[in-house]
């Protein structure tokens, strides 16, 4: 069974370099781990609406897609690679963006999400928490109005404990801590110690 790690948030709070830190991490200590990229990214470059703009459909296409690659690199292929360990950027948390759309829940697209959970479970959910006050730019993919940012924040973690979903809340990092080495550590070691690795394979 690959061991699924979903690490859930509003936008901006550097989920996707997380993602591929902890996979580069884990491959050091031969863990076969795949990053499994934002959707929303392969979303907006279809010139599907994201964010504020979503819509039902869009984020439909965004739920959809996410179960169905994370489905698929789970599965055991006979020939390589086969991957022991997928790290998801997002999950569940893609739900809350839709709802926030619509003003209200849609029974569809939330029996999909809840039953995608209970059936093929993450084996660790953490959320990220929001930084500072300020979005990067990049690459034009995050929202950059700070309130709508907030507002998500407060939706993804009310729709956490409203279904009683399991997650560890990351800890707010140092002021010199970059690279997010505290948030690598914690995930890599929790990982490891799960996949009953060797201690001195665990990040001191």
């Amino acid at each position: 069974m690959v061991y699924k790690i979903c690490l859930v948030s509003t936008h901006g709070t550097g989920k996707t370099s997380l993602a591929a830190f902890v996979e580069g991490e884990l491959k050091r200590r031969s863990v076969e781990a795949k990053y499994l990229g934002e959707i929303a990214t392969k979303a907006k470059e279809r010139g599907l609406p994201i964010n504020r703009e979503t819509t039902l459909e869009a984020q439909l296409w965004i739920i959809h897609s996410q179960f169905r690659d994370e489905l698929f690199y789970s599965q055991q292929r006979l020939t390589p690679p086969n991957y022991q360990t997928l790290i998801c950027d997002r999950g569940p948390d893609n739900y809350c963006y839709l709802k926030h759309n619509l003003g209200k829940d849609d029974e569809y697209a939330l029996a999909i999400t809840l039953g995608h959970i209970k059936k093929f479970p993450y084996n660790q959910i953490y959320l990220l928490p929001i930084i500072n006050n300020s979005l990067p730019t990049g690459s034009g993919t995050r929202d950059l109005d700070l309130d709508f940012r907030q507002h998500m924040d407060i939706e993804i973690r009310n729709f956490l404990i409203k279904y009683n979903i399991l997650h560890t809340e990351l800890p707010l990092p140092s002021s010199h801590d970059t690279y997010r080495q505290e948030w690598i550590k914690i995930i890599v070691n929790n990982t490891l110690k799960d996949l009953q690795k060797p201690s001195d394979l665990l990040i001191p």
